[in-house]
């Protein structure tokens, strides 16, 4: 009976691992608000294998625009602004 040598085991294994990084799928979602009106808008993309790289950089230079605009990430709110958002019922439900 032969023996594999480790190596032998190389090549399938990189073909498995090739296969699930191009099948691989990503989404990613950024909602963002303006502190002073509650206006809302909402930056995301979504891809299949290697685009993920661009899916990131579309979600990036769009929340960058609102970003210009005033506009600030969910997530990103001083407790202030989250307050003051709150208490004038303009904060979204998610």
């Amino acid at each position: 009976m032969k023996t594999r040598k480790p190596r032998d085991y190389a090549e399938p294994i990189l073909f498995a691992v090739g296969l699930l990084a191009l099948s691989a799928c990503m989404s990613q979602t950024v909602k963002m608000i303006q502190p002073q009106t509650g206006a809302t808008a909402e930056c995301s993309g979504s891809s299949y294998g290697f685009g993920q790289l661009f899916s990131e950089s579309f979600v990036d230079s769009c929340a960058r625009v609102y970003e210009k605009r005033g506009y600030v990430a969910l997530q990103r709110l001083t407790p202030e602004e989250r307050a003051s958002l709150e208490r004038r019922g303009l904060l979204p439900k998610d």
